[in-house]
């Protein structure tokens, strides 16, 4: 192919999909909008065209907020900066950072180097990302009073850290979600520890170069034990999905999962043993891979929740505690349902006793990550008292947990609830708030296992006539 060079071969790519999704919306566009709709956007936009007069008046009414909001921007520089890398670690769990789809993989197959091919895709993020933080950065500064240096400082550091990550978030991308979760782990850890500490500049230079290192140490390896086949099954859908015209012709985009991250475990190459434990734990593992993103996106939450709050104030950190519980122990028992009502669960009988069982051991693999920042922050917030605080939430986490899934029992049995249980757990999580004004009232956790405990022992001495 002598005169078609690397570059050329992907802009033509570029562009016939380019074309292709332009065709797309202008088929979209005629089929949604007629003379009279056309009317009515010029009037629309007229009048938002106008409004932006109205709006930069109505905004300096709120100067002093604006001042307010520069003075933290100023005073909390080194932690957003510290905070930023972990949006590309979490990431790094559905998207590889780079969009190279199955086009440009076959190219990497034809005689053209897929090192220039991915560096110009990188190039494209960058510039387009690029200019998508200079269109904000530059109505930001017509219509707030913030300092434009303060603004255009944050959005290049954002911007080069959209750069630096790029590589990390790709190299992330082809490992075990085990590995991606001790990151996301120790990054936290160091946010909460600098933050506590004081040291938020020392750890944000630290994770910098950290951050740079690793670029340096991947740069030669960037192709090397790379999963293609995830790759481009997922830059295939993202860049093929597109919701306007998902809306409008009422087509939803279906991600062909042909790869997940439990496909290579070592546990699933191994004989499979048809014990009752085993088969219910393969069944809580197949359900839990189709639905890895809903359980990703609300442990995460959750999680982003706590630590947002960890910089607001400490009692709206042990609101956001109380409420993670409620949240946690609730999602767990709508899936326990859910899942009887999937796949060769609810055509065929099982031991729902031995499914419970089963599920216990995923349900603390997920609590694992909520709980360490809560841990560090309990120890930190109210020094030795911060062992006790962790028995108390230990013991309301699995008391609410045990109600939850009573409560999901009785409606796989098709039975009203009519105890008090349900309202007693969620009133118990008031302890956790009047722990700022005495930590003594930790205590009550004592009373709550030995309820546990003894409600345990009732139901064994009647299951099995003790």
């Amino acid at each position: 192919m002598r005169g078609f060079s690397s570059w050329h071969a992907y802009w033509f790519i570029r562009l016939n999909r380019f074309r292709k999704k332009k065709e797309i919306k202008k088929r979209l566009v005629a089929m949604s909008i007629d003379k009279t709709t056309a009317f009515y956007l010029l009037v629309v936009g007229g009048y938002l065209f106008a409004s932006i007069f109205i709006f930069n008046d109505y905004l300096a009414m709120y100067q002093d907020e604006f001042l307010f909001i520069e003075q933290q921007a100023e005073m909390r520089f080194w932690l957003i900066l510290m905070i930023v890398p972990i949006r590309y670690v979490f990431q790094a769990f559905r998207f590889p950072g780079l969009f190279i789809s199955s086009s440009e993989y076959q190219l990497g197959m034809l005689p053209f180097s897929m090192r220039r091919i991915t560096l110009y895709i990188a190039l494209e993020k960058w510039v387009k990302q690029f200019i998508r933080y200079l269109m904000i950065g530059a109505i930001v500064v017509l219509l707030t009073p913030i300092n434009p240096i303060l603004i255009w400082l944050y959005f290049f550091i954002f911007w080069f850290i959209e750069v630096l990550m790029t590589i990390p978030q790709w190299k992330l991308f082809q490992m075990k979600w085990y590995v991606k979760l001790c990151v996301i782990s120790a990054l936290l850890l160091i946010n909460i520890v600098g933050t506590l500490t004081g040291t938020t500049i020392l750890f944000s230079v630290l994770i910098l170069i950290v951050v740079l290192l690793s670029n340096f140490y991947w740069y030669g390896k960037i192709f090397t034990n790379i999963n293609w086949g995830r790759v481009t099954e997922v830059n295939d859908y993202l860049i093929w999905s597109m919701p306007l015209v998902a809306r409008a012709t009422k087509t939803k985009f279906k991600r062909q999962r042909r790869y997940n991250i439990f496909l290579n475990s070592a546990t699933r190459k191994k004989p499979f043993s048809y014990t009752e434990s085993a088969i219910y734990k393969r069944l809580w593992l197949q359900y839990f891979r189709e639905n890895i993103e809903l359980v990703v996106k609300v442990i995460g939450g959750l999680l982003l929740a706590i630590i947002v709050l960890f910089f607001v104030h400490d009692l709206a950190v042990l609101i956001g505690i109380a409420i993670s519980i409620h949240v946690l122990t609730t999602f767990i028992a709508s899936l326990y349902v859910d899942r009887f009502h999937t796949g060769i669960v609810q055509v065929l009988p099982w031991n729902v006793d031995s499914f419970k069982r089963t599920v216990n051991r995923w349900v603390l693999i997920g609590c694992i990550p909520l709980f360490i920042p809560i841990f560090i922050y309990s120890y930190a917030r109210f020094s030795w008292h911060g062992s006790l605080f962790i028995l108390l939430l230990i013991s309301l986490f699995l008391f609410n947990y045990i109600v939850k899934m009573e409560n999901a029992a009785k409606v796989l049995d098709k039975k009203l609830d009519s105890s008090l249980k349900g309202f007693l757990s969620f009133l118990l999580l008031g302890f956790i708030l009047l722990c700022e004004i005495n930590p003594y009232f930790s205590l009550v956790s004592i009373g709550i296992f030995s309820w546990i405990y003894f409600e345990k022992r009732y139901f064994v001495r009647k299951r099995y006539g003790v």
